[in-house]
């Protein structure tokens, strides 16, 4: 005999009570971190206005000029002035363009969403690497017989003025866009303001071997006026219009330097996410870290080795300049006098009001989460030390397997282990940040163990330098 539907059939079929009404939810479906979900085999269907916020240029560089004028959300006008150094292959050289170390800003934005309710933006100054000798027309050589203009480079003959130990250290910049917008050799009097035509183009290779440093002709930057403000524009090539060809002022006048460079630990421009280190009473207050979903698998063993603790869904090129970026950095940006030219997927009118409506998301801080913002701020270094890490020429997400000696390139990389990691994993430079501490130190092969200072001149340094708006070596922004 069938069960039926009970005494009361209808139970079954009511709607929800009034008194217990059901819960708004955004439209779409998602992993639920609760129910497991997250896991392999779970996919995610994001809403049209949800896929806009991912994938707009615009709303990013709208909101972040938002921050910075002090409508929409407030940043927290909280600014580090710090010097990150780095150890000599020859610990007894005088190393004179590392001997400040690698200049540093980084600014705070209060968040609701971070473990530390913050997140960091990273900035290395422009000038922090500066040549000692001026643009020689003599120095440069133009490589542009390839057929493909995208493999078109311009090669900088740098003998004379440094020696290899030197040049080697440029390797942290691979990826950086570099100016000739200084007039002289010092920092920062040198630096040119508000120097409208400047062209920068992003440095490729170093060799050591020739003496030489490659960057990519295809890709010119400049600054360019409008309204009488200063933008950062990236300009069309073409080798075969001249006024679409790009070059350094190579006549003596002018000297190179490394331009304004950018990182955040935000999500949307790490492309990856940290798991809450706090060891707090709810573990639902935790952010949980699941295995990637089932729309993509593990994008390097380095990720595999890290699960429950991070996870990406967009991998880091090496090329820093072409990286999304996010409304932070959009607002440091404007800050440095450097904002990029609005970009050009500007919505139509028939999208205007997806775009108001996305950008009501972006509500004020409550005074809670302010308060919250200034007492987690910088408790643990999981984030700080990303950012500063990214920005001073690490690699924070390495390609092979680093934990049997497999790495991709040359650079130093960040160890980001609850232990410290196997003398034969590490090169030179290499970080360790011990998880939810903030013991920094760097890998010495000479000692072959990590250590948490760097010799200069006989001098001890910590790694990361922190300065007083007053310190005579400050990281001066010159807009």
């Amino acid at each position: 005999m069938g069960r039926g539907l009970g005494p009361d059939p209808g139970r079954r079929f009511r709607l929800p009570s009034v008194n217990r009404p059901v819960k708004a939810k955004a439209k779409g479906l998602y992993p639920d971190a609760k129910t497991g979900a997250g896991q392999y085999g779970s996919v995610q269907f994001p809403t049209i206005i949800e896929q806009y916020n991912r994938e707009s240029d615009y709303k990013r560089w709208k909101l972040g000029q938002e921050y910075y004028f002090g409508s929409g959300k407030t940043w927290g006008d909280r600014q580090i002035n710090l010097l990150a150094r780095f150890l000599n292959s020859n610990p007894a050289l005088t190393d004179e363009i590392d001997e400040e170390g690698s200049k540093e800003v980084v600014t705070l934005f209060p968040s609701s969403d971070s473990t530390e309710n913050a997140w960091y933006v990273a900035t290395r100054v422009r000038g922090s690497f500066l040549f000692p000798g001026a643009i020689q027309s003599s120095r440069l050589t133009y490589n542009t017989s390839d057929p493909d203009p995208s493999n078109h480079t311009v090669t900088y003959d740098v003998t004379g003025l440094y020696n290899a130990e030197q040049l080697g250290i440029y390797n942290v910049c691979i990826g950086d866009p570099f100016e000739d917008s200084a007039s002289g050799p010092n920092f920062p009097d040198d630096l040119v303001e508000k120097d409208v035509g400047s062209v920068a183009f992003v440095l490729l290779s170093v060799s050591t071997g020739s003496m030489t440093m490659t960057f990519d002709l295809s890709r010119p930057y400049r600054r360019v006026e409008r309204n009488k403000n200063i933008y950062w524009k990236l300009e069309e090539y073409d080798p075969e219009d001249p006024a679409k060809q790009y070059k350094w002022k190579d006549d003596g006048s002018r000297y190179l330097c490394s331009s304004f460079t950018f990182f955040c630990c935000c999500p949307d421009h790490l492309g990856g996410a940290t798991a809450n280190l706090d060891n707090v009473p709810d573990k639902t207050s935790i952010v949980d870290i699941p295995l990637p979903n089932a729309n993509r698998s593990i994008l390097s063993q380095w990720e595999s080795q890290g699960v429950g603790y991070y996870r990406q869904w967009r991998t880091l090129p090496e090329r820093k300049d072409q990286r999304r970026e996010c409304k932070h950095i959009h607002a440091q940006r404007w800050a440095c006098g450097v904002p990029w030219l609005e970009p050009d997927d500007y919505p139509t009118a028939s999208e205007r009001d997806i775009l108001e409506f996305a950008s009501s998301y972006e509500r004020s801080l409550k005074p809670e989460e302010f308060s919250a913002y200034f007492a987690k701020r910088r408790l643990s270094w999981d984030r700080f030390v990303l950012s500063i890490a990214e920005s001073a020429g690490l690699i924070i997400f390495p390609a092979g397997d680093p934990r049997n000696n497999i790495r991709a390139g040359n650079l130093p990389m960040l160890w980001h282990d609850a232990e410290e990691p196997d003398p034969a994993w590490c090169r030179r430079n290499d970080w360790w940040l011990k998880r939810g501490t903030q013991d920094l130190q760097c890998f010495d092969p000479t000692l072959n163990r990590f250590r948490s200072t760097v010799p200069k001149s006989g001098v001890e340094y910590s790694i990361l330098s922190f300065l007083d708006p007053d310190d005579p070596n400050v990281p001066k922004i010159v807009r």
